[in-house]
């Protein structure tokens, strides 16, 4: 099971993913909160698929581009968390999630 972490925006997201396939979203408009409201999302997202961290496979955090304290809520969080559950942790630009599926899908981008 992936978590995947983005605040990217002011949409931030939490997602739990299983062989490519996503098995929970949760995503929310932030203001200014995304400190506030991640790890709660995080917590509730584990808690509702009856996991914990040590359950995850890695970790994935968006990179952005984004506004740097957004960003550096995702990070921070996500470094944390994989720290603390030895898990590994890979960040993804922003814009390379977005034309993923017109690139997979053999579009031109």
């Amino acid at each position: 099971m992936l978590l995947a972490i983005d605040t990217s925006t002011r949409y931030a997201g939490v997602a739990l993913a299983a062989e490519g396939q996503v098995v929970s979203l949760r995503s929310w408009f932030s203001t200014v909160n995304h400190t506030a409201e991640l790890m709660p999302a995080i917590a509730e997202s584990l808690r509702s698929r009856g996991l914990s961290l040590g359950d995850l496979s890695g970790i994935a955090v968006a990179l952005g581009p984004g506004r740097f304290s957004a960003l550096r809520v995702g990070v921070s969080v996500a470094k944390g968390l994989a720290m603390t559950a030895g898990k590994p942790l890979v960040g993804v630009g922003t814009l390379d999630l977005e034309a993923y599926p017109y690139l997979e899908a053999g579009l031109p981008v």
